[in-house]
């Protein structure tokens, strides 16, 4: 009978299966957690942002504003949390949106909160330039 002369004492992989997989799943949650977030930031400002853009356009209408954020942020399928807010101030259309967060792992927000900011437009005779 020839022996195998190893390193490895017998169980030992045992246990470093049992250590390191939970160690590895919960790095791979976190990474796709992380994505998750950035990707509901990003619908987050998108949403903001457009919702700014059309009451820059519409000379401050508030309600095509809200309309527009809400419609652009359910067509990339994100869940709103409330409604969004738009302020026309100084000048300039404002308008936050809060996108909710899909939770994969613990101990990260569960929603994000963008803001698009965008100066209001205004027509000028050319002889008045």
């Amino acid at each position: 009978m020839k022996t195998v002369d190893s390193t490895i004492e017998p169980g030992e992989t045992v246990v470093q299966v049992v250590i390191a997989v939970p160690i590895v799943l919960s790095m791979l949650l976190i990474a796709i957690q992380a994505m998750l977030f950035m990707h509901s930031a990003q619908i987050a400002s998108l949403a903001a942002s457009k919702g700014a853009s059309v009451a820059a356009n519409s000379q401050g209408d508030v309600a095509m504003a809200l309309n527009s954020a809400t419609i652009t942020a359910a067509e990339l399928g994100a869940q709103l949390v409330g409604l969004p807010t738009a302020i026309i101030d100084d000048g300039f259309a404002s308008v936050q949106v809060r996108v909710e967060v899909p939770n994969v792992a613990p101990f990260f927000p569960s929603s994000v909160l963008r803001q698009g900011l965008e100066p209001l437009e205004s027509f000028v005779e050319e002889d008045d330039r």
